[in-house]
Order: C-alpha cells, then structure tokens, then sequence
C-alpha cells in the first residue's frame, strides 16, 4: 500500500515545512505537500514523476545513494547522523543551491492483504538558506564592529597619550617658568623694596597675576591628564581631587577597596574621567555639598559610584542621561565606558540626588 492510498498526504497539506515521503528501493517520490513545491519549486505532479536524488548536490549523491541502498535493505541507517537534524545543501528545480535542515524517519507501511511489504522515507525540510546569509551578514557586521571598536580604543589611546604629552609640556614649560619668574619677583622685592605705595601695589599686582598663571597651568595639566594617575593608580588619583572638594568647604566620604591594586591603564584613565565629569557637574548644578564615593572591586569587575545628596534630575532625563550630558558632558565618557565593555548608569530622584554608578569588566586576577 502506497502512503497516497491512506491519505495520509491531507495530513500535511497545510504544514508550513516542506514534507517528502519517498520510496527508499526506487527513491520515486509519492508524496509532495505545497511547502515543498515553495521550498523546491516542482509542482506536486511534477515532483511524482522525480525521485529523491534529484534534490541531492552531486557531491552529496554518492553518500545519499548508499543510504538509501543501506535503509532499502535493511530498513535502518539512511545516514550515520541520520538521528539528528542535518544541515545540507540542496537543489531548486531552476538549478539553484539552496540550504536546509533535514530531519529523516522511516516509514514501514505493510499491505495487510497480501503480506508484503514496502519502506519509504519520510523527509521534513526547512529552508534555511535566508536565515544563514543573516547570520553571515551578521557574523560579518560583527567583524566590521570589532574592527571599528579596535580602531576608535587606538584612536582613545592615542588621543590620551597626546594628552599626557601636552600636559607635561605646560608642568615642564609654561608652570616652571611662571614658577621661576614668581621666585625672581620676591627675591628682587626683598632686595630692592618698592620706594611708594603704588610701586609696591605694581609689583604685587604681578605676582598675582604670576600666581594665578601657576594655578592655571596647574589646573589645565590636571584637566589634561590626571595627576598622579601614571605613578599611583586611580585610587590616589581620585583621593586628590576629593581634597580639592574638602578644600572648598564640601563633605565628602570616600571610601575605596581596591587597596594598591593598580588596573588597566585604560580602564584607570576612564573611570577617572567619569569620576572628575561628575564632580564637576556636581560642583555646577547638583546645589549640594555632600558627596559620597566609593569605588571597590567586585570579583571581576570594577565598580565606581559617585553620588550628591542635592537636587536631583528629571527622572526621565536620567534614565536616558540626556539631562546630564548637556550639563556635564558625560557623553564621552559612555563611549569609553562602552569601549571598555562596561555600563554606566544613572539613577536620580527629584530633592534625592543622583547616583552615577559605572561598572567595568576586569582580567581575572594572575592573568596577563
């Protein structure tokens, strides 16, 4: 008895995957459901009049061949894999290649009247041919992104070396010399005290004028490149600039765990990055001068929060950020926060005060 004499073909008429049933000895096709004339392109008349192999690539043939030999005769093994899904290629009816998944299951149908007996194949196939050039123009797409965040982390790189030159250019040039041009000015005032008041207002005027120039030279090297980030880490780093915020009358608590662990260089410049914006945003717009920060290590990753006791943000500008970045420029540093595969985030609430909480993903400890 044939498959199509049981009318077992209705049963697969509105299946979305293709589904053959096929003579294992002569490999004719008797059953061909519509989704199999969409995957394949034959029409179900002209599929009856195929046989299996037809659908096969040539190099695939030989290997198909001797498994439905094998299955023929032994009603067992039509592949070694043949328990799982396959994924081979295939043939349209115009010659095109196309992919798909297969999954095989024997079919043993008896005819009660006469005692004989007679094996078929039953195929359900998937083309898959669109999802894996999505999944290649994704793999690729990937490639191209990893490629463009090498170049930018270079480009990061680069521009923070440029930084520390330029820094150390004004520490060495600009600061020294105000600094040597402020000394010859009080030693030339103890040796030759102005004669009038006017002169000695002239010449305090300008060592002001050179204190201020030492100050600003000071402040654009620390701007530039984090002062003392290079010798003692992003912990001390961030001590300094809490002393510069104690110094103008601001309470802070800062607490840190990483004792003298130093971390990755880029990991160090941006988190300092991230922690000075938010300071300064404090300083600028927060209306508070209490700070808390805390930066600890956690297994392996790094973890940095900086927050104000002040007014807060609109609690939908801070869940996108917009709010703050047009205040303190935070956007660059999501990028490098980004760059670093880390997250930076923003939790606020009006008369509550914003927390910045930036957590970066470290090599486990020992390793190069």
């Amino acid at each position: 008895m044939r498959p199509e004499e049981l009318g077992i073909g209705k049963l697969f008429e509105r299946v979305r995957d293709a589904v053959i049933v096929a003579d294992a000895e002569t490999q004719r096709i008797v059953l061909w459901n519509p989704a199999a004339t969409k995957t394949f392109g034959y029409s179900i008349p002209e599929a009856l009049e195929r046989r299996l192999e037809e659908l096969i690539p040539e190099p695939l043939k030989a290997r198909h061949r001797a498994g439905m030999a094998r299955y023929a005769k032994t009603g067992r093994g039509l592949y070694i894999d043949s328990h799982r899904l396959l994924d081979l290629p295939a043939l349209r009816n115009d010659g095109q290649e196309i992919r798909i998944e297969l999954s095989l299951s024997p079919i043993g149908l008896v005819d009660d009247t006469d005692g004989g007996g007679a094996r078929f194949v039953l195929a359900i196939v998937r083309d898959v041919t669109e999802r894996e050039q999505a999944e290649e123009e994704i793999r690729r797409l990937n490639g191209t992104l990893e490629g463009l965040k090498n170049l930018v982390g270079k480009l990061v790189a680069a521009q923070e070396e440029e930084r520390r030159r330029v820094a150390y250019e004004v520490h060495e040039g600009l600061a020294q010399v105000a600094v040597a041009a402020h000394l010859h000015l009080q030693a030339f005032s103890s040796r030759y005290p102005p004669g009038t008041e006017g002169g000695r207002g002239d010449l305090e005027r300008a060592m002001e004028l050179i204190r201020k120039t030492v100050a600003d030279a000071r402040r654009i090297t620390a701007n530039l490149r984090p002062t003392g980030i290079d010798d003692f880490g992003l912990a001390s780093a961030i001590s300094l600039e809490v002393e510069r915020l104690r110094k103008d009358g601001y309470g802070v608590d800062y607490e840190e765990g990483l004792g003298g662990e130093r971390l990755p260089s880029t990991v160090e410049i941006a988190l300092f990055r991230v922690a000075w914006e938010a300071l300064q945003n404090i300083r600028a717009h927060a209306r508070t001068r209490r700070v808390r920060i805390e930066l600890r290590r956690e297994r392996d990753e790094v973890c940095l929060e900086v927050r104000n006791y002040g007014r807060g943000l609109n609690p939908y500008a801070a869940s996108s950020g917009d709010e703050l970045d047009e205040r303190g420029g935070l956007a660059g540093m999501r990028e490098q926060v980004a760059l670093l595969g880390g997250e930076l985030r923003i939790v606020s609430k009006r008369s509550a005060g914003t927390s910045l909480v930036v957590e970066v993903p470290l090599p486990a400890r020992g390793s190069s």
